[in-house]
């Protein structure tokens, strides 16, 4: 049987995203004053407007990305989709190559190394209802990977993991 799900993961904006977005506006701004106020620059002040225009409008916008989570037949992959029109391949994992999955607790994992890590889920820098993933695997190394999964995804996860990894990940509850 063909397992297939897809998940999109809206990213929330943080403090550090508003505040590059008031540096382009003030930077912008200042880029005009003074193009109004040095003569060799004044005839060219159109040209320079539309282009500090353009600017603006893509640093603004490439602050705007989701990530969009798909499970095929045992495969992971997340792409980051930036405001709509750019698509960036994050990583591509097997599951079966999982070593750890369990719900994020950064305590949990300080000491471990990893060759990479991955956060491609809500926040940039985990937050409650968040998972993780750990594993080693041929082209990344050793990765941690902190995701959003709902309950879609993660019961497309579970039937793709090493039995083991997912009974401690997954216990079953016994029913009454």
């Amino acid at each position: 049987m063909d397992i297939f799900c897809e998940q999109i993961i809206k990213r929330k904006m943080g403090a550090k995203d508003f505040a590059i977005m008031a540096a382009t506006v003030v930077g912008a701004l200042a880029i005009l004053t003074l193009t109004m106020f040095i003569k060799e620059l004044f005839m060219f002040s159109l040209l320079i407007l539309v282009g500090v225009c353009f600017a603006i409008y893509y640093i603004v916008t490439s602050i705007d990305w989701e990530f969009e989570y798909s499970i095929t037949n045992g495969d992971f992959t997340c792409d980051k989709i930036i405001h709509r029109r750019k698509r960036k391949r994050q990583f591509s994992i097997d599951l079966h190559d999982v070593d750890e999955i369990g719900t994020y607790d950064a305590q949990k994992l300080a000491g471990k190394h990893f060759d990479a890590t991955y956060q491609v889920g809500t926040t940039a820098n985990g937050s409650s209802g968040e998972w993780y993933m750990t594993g080693h695997f041929d082209k990344y190394g050793t990765i941690l990977v902190v995701f959003s999964p709902d309950e879609r995804v993660q019961t497309a996860v579970k039937t793709s993991l090493k039995r083991t990894v997912s009974m401690a990940a997954f216990p079953r509850v016994p029913q009454h």
